[in-house]
Parts: structure tokens; sequence; C-alpha cells
């Protein structure tokens, strides 16, 4: 939501992390964060989802690429997809399948694009972010349904000659909720008859465990800045509307089967230090590298959970992750 009656802070940073937060992300916090009100203190409304972004002022620019356009595939939502200026390779582009970030309730094509003509431009891939239905309107399995039906026409016959991609060069990717479905998505294809391989999966301060509580891994970062407890409980609850669910693999990947997680693509996890999922995002690496998946985690110090839509001339470690992504990504594509 877009910052309201600024002077009054309702979202004021715990003075228990004040010194452990990089200066700069409390600058742009204090001047614009503090004074917008909670999701989970506003009564609901969907055109919330319209409102200016109040990150807007922190993000980098979009990067030029070939083409970006918007595709009805036939699904319920619509891809968005950035090709490179770069001449198509002979078998065909190498290619990021990306969701979007929001908690399942926010976000759409336009989110994280500064990001994704990025990724298009300096690792001459396809990008084809993948929309998908929102909650509360439509709760689970809506998200992660959307993501394998578009995923899966991507990787058809129909799919193949409308984008000419290379089926051996599949990455999977997303942000925060998105970086989830990612992950889930990973496990899907392994599942499909028969298999999709993935080679690599790119997955940004993910949600990946929804019975996670402030008992638990949520613990080491209770007062961490934006995204609380609170809300990121207030986003579960609009998705996960029933407790049963918190606990399907579809929805919290780490409780997926060893022998399943095992399929997994090679991984590349980045997770903020101050951010309230950064626990579970370490821990779900670790996991798939006791299960023999080769798994590289990066950390990055004194950063929150805004850390990717901050990358301007707001966060250096922002601007450190997004470099780290496309080098990583450039090599596992490559």
């Amino acid at each position: 939501m877009a910052a309201s009656n600024v002077g009054t802070v309702y979202q004021a940073i715990h003075p228990s992390i004040r010194s452990r937060l990089d200066p700069k992300y409390i600058e742009f916090h204090e001047k614009y964060l503090q004074f917008i009100p909670t999701s989970e203190s506003t009564p609901w409304d969907p055109a919330c989802r319209f409102e200016p972004s109040p990150s807007i002022a922190g993000r980098s620019p979009l990067i030029e690429v070939g083409s970006t356009r918007d595709f009805d595939y036939g699904g319920n939502e619509q891809l968005r997809i950035f090709t490179p200026k770069t001449i198509r390779p002979q078998g065909g582009w190498p290619v990021l399948i990306w969701m979007h970030g929001g908690g399942w309730t926010m976000g759409g094509l336009s989110s994280e694009n500064s990001f994704l003509t990025r990724i298009c431009s300096d690792v001459s891939c396809m990008v084809i972010s993948v929309n998908y239905r929102h909650a509360p309107e439509n709760p689970y399995p809506a998200a992660i349904d959307d993501v394998v039906a578009g995923f899966t026409w991507v990787v058809s016959l129909s799919g193949q000659k409308e984008l000419g991609i290379d089926l051996k060069r599949i990455a999977v990717g997303g942000l925060s909720a998105g970086g989830g479905l990612a992950a889930i998505l990973s496990l899907k294809a392994a599942e499909m008859q028969p298999p999709i391989p993935i080679a690599f999966q790119l997955i940004i301060v993910p949600v990946i465990d929804n019975t996670a509580t402030i008992e638990t891994s949520w613990k080491s970062n209770l007062n961490a800045p934006w995204l609380t407890p609170a809300r990121m409980l207030w986003y579960r609850n609009m998705y996960l509307s029933s407790k049963e669910d918190w606990s399907s693999w579809d929805a919290s990947p780490n409780l997926a089967p060893p022998e399943l997680l095992a399929k997994s693509p090679k991984t590349w996890i980045g997770a903020a230090e101050l951010d309230i999922l950064c626990q579970e995002a370490v821990e779900y690496g670790e996991q798939l590298k006791r299960v023999g998946v080769e798994t590289e985690i990066v950390v990055y110090p004194g950063s929150t959970h805004s850390i990717l839509i901050l990358d301007g001339d707001v966060l250096d470690m922002g601007k450190r992750l997004v470099n780290d992504a496309c080098r990583t990504l450039k090599e596992a594509l490559s």
C-alpha cells in the first residue's frame, strides 16, 4: 500500500535490530516504509493491488531488451516474455521461468521487471514470468496449479514452437512466495510422466515452510522490519485458509519426501540476514545438500526481505545479490 498520513509511524524499526541493519535501509525505511499502515491492520480491498508501491523509489531501472510481450497461452493468467537483443542460439533460447512475489495475494506481471530485464540482458536468456491467480479470491492450490499449467505449456510442443527455447537449458526461479512456488514446481516437474528436466533453480528470500512460527524458525529474526510475523501470517491465512494444508509439501516444500527432494535441480538460494524467512531458506538449502543436490546458499548481511526490490541506489547488498544471481544463472545455463 502507498504511504498515507505521513507523520504517523506505523512500522517503526525495533531498537533491538537497528544496529544490525544496513544504514541505507534504515534511511529508506524511515523516509517511506514506516508511514505505511500494516496490511494486517487494514480491511482487505483488492484495489490495494493497484496502488503505487513505496519501493519504486528504491528500485533499479528497467534494462532495454529485445522485446517484451504478454502472451495468453490458454491458462487462467498470462505470461510475460522477455527476449534478449542477441541472436537466438541454434539450439534455442535458454530460459528462466519466473514466479513473482507478493505473499500469494499481491504482485503480477509487472513485479520484479527491473531484475528480470537485467537477467534477460546479462544472461542472454529468455525470461518468462508466469502469472497466477491470487488469494483470497483464489486460495491454495490455485497459485501452484497456475504455475504448473504455465510451465507445462512452456515445455509443450506448442510452447516450444511459439518460444523457440532449448529444453536442455531450463531454469526456474522466484522471489518470496514465488521462490517457494519455484521450489515446489521443481518437485512437481520431477513427478511428471515423463519427468521434465530442470537444469537449475534460483530462489530468492523464499517462503519455504508454511508451518513456521515465532517459536520455530522465525524466532531468530522476530523483530525484523516490514515482513513481520503478523504480516506473514496474514498472507498465509489468505492463501492457506485451512491449517491442514500448511504441512502439504506443495505448500511447504521442506516437508516433501527426501527421495523427491533429491530430484531437485542444482540450486542457488539468496537469503537476507535480517528476514524472518532467512532461517527456513538456509535450512532448506542444507536439506537439499543432505539428499545430494548441489546447492549454494548466500546470506546477505544487514539485509531485509526487501533486498531484491531495493537494488537501486538504496541497498548495496541488493546490487550484489543481482550481480550474483546473473553470474550464477549464466554459468548454469551456459
